[in-house]
């Protein structure tokens, strides 16, 4: 039963990330560790774990700037804003997962 748990919530997790991708969204980002995952084609299996993630509660980001927020060193703080109302949401302060963005 135990696995067949498992394969569930992997098929869950594919069916959000792919939503992450109509939706257009660039990355993703964990709210419990503050890392940001790229949105890409083959970005949910690997060694990142985000087909074990809970990806109910990421936070999709798009970008908005002429750079795009990867490109930016860790330890950068960006703004984020509420993509429907306009409003900063927060300051994040960058911490690219090192499986999207290897260096």
């Amino acid at each position: 039963m135990t696995s067949l748990k498992l394969f569930g919530k992997k098929l869950e997790n594919l069916r959000i990330y792919r939503e992450f991708q109509e939706i257009g969204f660039d990355y993703i980002l964990n709210p419990n560790t503050g890392e940001l995952h790229r949105v890409g084609l083959d970005g949910f299996w690997g060694s990142h774990n985000l087909v074990h993630a809970d990806l109910n509660n990421f936070i999709g980001l798009t970008n908005i700037g002429i750079l795009p927020a990867h490109v930016y060193r860790d330890g950068t703080i960006l703004p984020v804003y509420d993509l429907e109302t306009g409003e900063l949401m927060e300051n994040y302060v960058l911490d690219k997962c090192q499986h999207c963005f290897p260096q």
